[in-house]
C-alpha cells in the first residue's frame, strides 16, 4: 500500500528545464455591509453564484486557470502550471479583471487578510458538500480551531514540480525547516471578532490546534531529515484517522478508522486507482505536503492585496537553486531538535526579536532566507532565460523592512485611524 502512495507522488516527475510551478490564492468575499457572502445558493447572490460566474468568464476567455470554493465560501483561484512566475502573474492579473468586475456588479468586495476579521465561525455558513461536512464534524471533536480553519482562513499555496525522489525529499525537508520563518515573514492576521489580535500569529495558531494527526510540521510527525522522507510521509497518510472514504465509483462515505483500512479493502479488490489515492493524500494538511508529482507549500498567510506573489517567489527562489539547496542542507543538518522546536514555538508570536535557532533572532534568520531567495530568483532567470522574478518579492521585503509584519502594523494603523473597522479594511487590506 505504501508503494502505491510513493509511486503516485513520484509519478510524472519533471526535469530541470521544465520544472513547473502552480499557485493557489484564496479570498474572502463580503457584501457591502461587511457580512460574509452566503455560501450556498439562496435568494441572495452567493459564493456559489460567484464561482459559477467566474468559471463562465474563464471559459469565455479560454483561460487555463481554474476556480473552486472553500468550505466557508472563500473563492480559490488556481493557476495553470508554468515555468516562469511572471507568466503565472500575468494569468493572475487577468483573473483579477474578471473578479473585480463581478464584485462591482454585485456590490461585493474582498480584502487581503488571512484570518476572517469580523465574523466568528459559528456565524459563517458551511458549504453543502459531504466531504467538508464530514471534516467539520471530525475537527469539532479533535482540536480547538478546526471550524476556524475551515471557515475563517485563507492562504497562498505554492506547488513545485518534483524532479526525482531525492529532489522531492530535499525540498520537503528544507521547506519544513523554513516554514516557521515564512509564517512570520508573511504573517497577515490582524483582527478577529472585530478586535485587534495582539501578538498572536493567529493562522499559525489555528493550524497548530486543528488536528495533530494530520496537520502541523513534518517535524511534528518525527520526520527530522530528508532520508526516506516520502516513505515516512506515506506513513502519515496511512495511519491518519480517515475523514471520509471513497469507493471505486468515487462516492464519498463516512468511515471510522485509519485511511489505510479502506485503502487496503480497495487494493485487495483491485479497485485502487490514482484518483482514490489522491483523495487519501488530500486528507493530510501538513504545512508541507506531497501531491502527484509535486510538493505543496501551505504555511504562508495570504498577503495584503498587491503582494500575493511574494511568498511564491520566496519559495521558488529558495528551493529550486542547487547551490542554495546545498547550503541550506548543511545549515539545517547542524540544527538540533531544540533549534527546530524553538523556531516552531516562536512562529506563534508576532515578535521578530525572539531568539531562534543557534542564538540568532527570528528577524536575522528571515533576512538571511530572504537574501538567499532573491539570489536564487536571479540565477533562475539567467539559467532559464525567463523574465526577472525578483520584482515579485522585493516590494514585499521593502514593506517588511520598513513596517514589519502586516499582521502587526495594520493593527497600529487601525487604532490610530479612529475609523470603523469595515471602512478601514476596505481602504487598507
Amino acid at each position: 500500500m505504501k508503494n502505491n502512495i510513493i509511486d503516485l507522488i513520484l509519478k510524472s516527475t519533471s526535469t530541470k528545464d521544465v520544472r513547473l510551478v502552480g499557485v493557489e490564492i484564496e479570498n474572502f468575499v463580503y457584501e457591502k455591509n461587511g457580512k460574509r457572502i452566503t455560501v450556498n445558493p439562496s435568494s441572495r447572490y452567493s459564493a456559489s453564484d460567484l464561482l459559477s460566474d467566474l468559471i463562465n468568464e474563464k471559459d469565455k476567455n479560454d483561460e487555463k486557470y481554474d476556480y473552486s470554493i472553500e468550505p466557508g465560501g472563500q473563492i480559490e483561484w488556481a493557476s495553470a502550471p508554468y515555468t516562469s512566475l511572471q507568466d503565472i502573474y500575468s494569468e493572475y492579473t487577468r483573473h483579477l479583471d474578471s473578479l473585480t468586475g463581478l464584485l462591482e456588479n454585485n456590490s461585493l468586495f474582498t480584502i487581503g487578510s488571512t484570518v476572517e476579521p469580523i465574523s466568528p465561525p459559528n456565524s459563517i455558513e458551511l458549504i453543502n458538500d459531504t466531504r467538508y461536512q464530514l471534516m467539520d464534524n471530525m475537527f469539532e471533536g479533535v482540536g480547538a480551531y478546526g471550524r476556524w480553519m475551515m471557515r475563517n482562513t485563507t492562504s497562498v499555496q505554492v506547488n513545485i514540480d518534483i524532479l526525482s525522489k531525492e529532489d522531492g525529499e530535499q525540498m520537503a525537508f528544507l521547506s519544513d525547516c523554513i516554514s516557521p520563518f515564512a509564517s512570520l515573514l508573511f504573517a497577515n492576521a490582524s483582527f478577529i471578532n472585530t478586535d485587534p489580535i495582539g501578538k498572536d500569529n493567529f493562522r499559525h495558531i489555528i493550524w497548530s490546534n486543528t488536528d495533530n494527526t494530520r496537520c502541523g510540521y513534518l517535524f511534528d510527525h518525527n520526520i527530522i531529515s530528508s532520508n526516506n522522507l516520502i516513505e515516512k510521509f506515506s506513513d502519515i497518510v496511512l495511519n491518519a484517522p480517515s475523514i471520509f472514504s471513497i469507493n471505486n465509483k468515487y462516492e464519498i462515505n463516512q468511515f471510522v478508522g485509519p485511511i489505510k483500512k479502506w485503502l487496503n479493502l480497495l487494493h485487495d479488490n483491485n479497485q485502487l486507482d490514482d484518483k482514490i489515492i489522491n483523495s487519501a493524500i488530500r486528507q493530510i494538511f501538513t504545512h508541507v505536503r506531497f501531491k502527484q508529482g509535486m510538493l505543496e507549500l501551505r504555511c504562508t498567510d495570504r498577503p495584503p492585496i498587491g503582494y500575493e506573489f511574494a511568498p511564491v517567489a520566496f519559495w521558488v527562489g529558495l528551493l529550486t537553486d542547487d547551490d542554495i539547496r546545498n547550503n541550506l542542507l548543511e545549515i539545517f543538518h547542524s540544527w538540533s531538535d531544540a533549534d527546530r522546536k524553538i523556531a516552531i514555538r516562536n512562529a506563534d508570536y508576532l515578535d521578530l526579536e525572539r531568539i531562534g535557532p543557534q542564538n540568532k533572532s527570528m528577524f536575522d534568520w528571515i533576512n538571511y532566507f530572504s537574501d538567499l531567495a532573491l539570489n536564487g530568483l536571479s540565477r533562475r532567470s539567467n539559467l532559464l532565460s525567463i523574465k526577472a522574478e525578483t520584482d515579485l518579492l522585493i516590494p514585499y521585503l521593502e514593506l517588511f523592512q520598513n513596517k514589519g509584519m502586516p499582521g502587526e502594523f495594520l493593527q497600529h494603523n487601525y487604532l490610530n485611524s479612529k475609523k470603523p473597522l469595515i471602512g478601514f479594511l476596505k481602504e487598507h487590506i
